[in-house]
């Protein structure tokens, strides 16, 4: 856990022309792995489109850019302590979602490693079309066994994965194209309902994919959804470079938020390309004072089940839980390396850190946040005092907000710190569009394919 007050956070004053950017990570039942058990949130919210709905409403009051839901495809037979993360195929919920809210944009996580690029594509745009121009895809690499069983597969090894996503991206982009101007004339009076010359046989051949467009309907407004990427790997910051327009990245530690956000842009511009928006994740634990703060996850603290959570850490080392003693440190030499552990690279940095540093067992797994994200436990101007000083120095653009519980941690963000951001000069007090690009200022590149032409 980072404990962060406004000691150890500087308050700046200067004027800035940049804009930060929130989102709202829809994690379930909340960001607290025991969250799930809190009074008055929804036990079942793996499965419940009303708890996200609920989150999502209250992420639009907030005037936050966009909600965003990750994915697993694949269920962990392992439920007996624990609820999975999120059950209901993404664009589903965000679908349910989009009818209930106007503005605020729409993420969903969908793998490039366990999906066809047609189906995708055209799920995805479909979202974009019924959101009237607020969807965006999160484009991850999978490696879990579940997920290979469920589908059917062998797992690829990571370089597989990451070629396999780059050119899955491309192919995605090409199909997003099929629609030219004027394709869709809608002449009622003379019978003419479109304009055949002006559809693409969009077509991608290469190592893992031979196929060909257009999708069944032409785009949004927003001419077709952003594309976001996450994962901290060097092939992660590459891949994103070359075809993100942000990051969803995880990291504890503004030094080396710093320094990957430099090479990111590094890599960005010399693949001639804008800087995708570097938007990590925080996990959010807000009171009225920093000691109510510190109660809210004390009691949250309270609720964990240490069998359960030495388990999972033990399965993320590789090795037999039976290793670990639950009130004493971690032998270094069990420590495995970044390629060789079941963490993603920010949550490896973070437990690595806890270990290096002589913490038992059971204070890492109170003190390490669920994949790594920065940790806040304070009130409203603390956490805004923190978010200041990670944005002015650089090292994001804004942040993908995890309430440590959805259902009373999200009110409580956008009631309390969002306007103390707002009183900042640091984010806007209303939308200034009505699609995500509008949102993150990310401009399309290319062409529209939501043309109509009068008839």
């Amino acid at each position: 856990m980072h404990l962060y007050t406004n000691r150890m956070c500087r308050v700046m004053t200067s004027v800035l022309e940049r804009e930060l950017h929130l989102g709202l990570n829809l994690h379930g039942a909340g960001g607290h792995t025991a969250a799930w058990r809190w009074p008055g949130n929804s036990p079942g919210a793996f499965y419940d489109i009303e708890h996200y709905v609920r989150a999502a409403k209250h992420a639009e009051r907030g005037k936050l850019d966009a909600v965003f839901l990750a994915d697993t495809p694949a269920l962990d037979p392992a439920i007996d302590k624990h609820p999975p993360l999120n059950g209901i195929e993404p664009t589903i919920t965000l679908a349910s979602i989009a009818r209930e809210t106007k503005f605020v944009g729409l993420i969903g996580s969908a793998s490039t490693t366990y999906n066809e690029p047609y189906n995708l594509a055209r799920r995805f745009q479909s979202l974009d079309v019924v959101s009237g121009g607020r969807a965006a895809w999160n484009a991850v690499t999978t490696s879990n066994v579940y997920t290979a069983r469920s589908f059917g597969g062998d797992e690829l090894s990571r370089d597989d994965r990451y070629r396999r996503a780059e050119e899955f991206v491309e192919a995605v982009r090409t199909l997003w194209h099929g629609w030219g101007e004027g394709a869709i004339i809608l002449d009622q009076a003379a019978g003419r309902f479109g304009d055949p010359s002006r559809l693409r046989t969009t077509r991608h051949a290469g190592e893992f994919f031979d196929i060909s467009g257009p999708l069944t309907h032409p785009g949004s407004r927003q001419g077709q959804p952003v594309i976001f990427q996450a994962g901290g790997s060097d092939q992660g910051l590459q891949f994103a470079a070359r075809s993100a327009d942000a990051v969803f990245s995880s990291t504890g530690d503004l030094e080396i938020a710093l320094r990957e956000a430099d090479r990111l842009r590094s890599f960005a511009s010399q693949h001639g390309r804008r800087a995708p928006l570097v938007l990590p994740g925080i996990v959010t634990f807000v009171g009225g004072t920093e000691e109510e703060a510190i109660k809210r996850k004390a009691e949250l603290d309270d609720l964990i089940n240490f069998d359960v959570a030495l388990d999972a850490l033990a399965s993320r080392f590789g090795f037999p839980a039976e290793r670990l003693k639950i009130n004493e440190p971690i032998d270094l030499s069990l420590l495995p390396g970044h390629a060789d552990a079941a963490f993603s690279i920010g949550q490896h940095r973070t437990v690595e850190a806890l270990v290096r540093s002589g913490k038992t067992v059971r204070q890492i797994i109170v003190e390490a946040p669920a994949y790594g994200h920065r940790v806040l436990v304070g009130s409203p101007e603390q956490i805004a005092a923190c978010f200041e000083e990670w944005f002015r120095a650089g090292a994001i653009d804004g942040f993908n907000v995890i309430p440590d519980v959805l259902s009373d941690g999200t009110p409580a963000f956008v009631d309390h710190v969002v306007p103390v951001l707002q009183r900042r000069g640091l984010f806007r007090s209303d939308y200034r569009g009505e699609t995500l690009r509008e949102h993150l200022g990310i401009p399309l590149q290319g062409e529209r394919t939501d043309q109509v032409s009068a008839a």
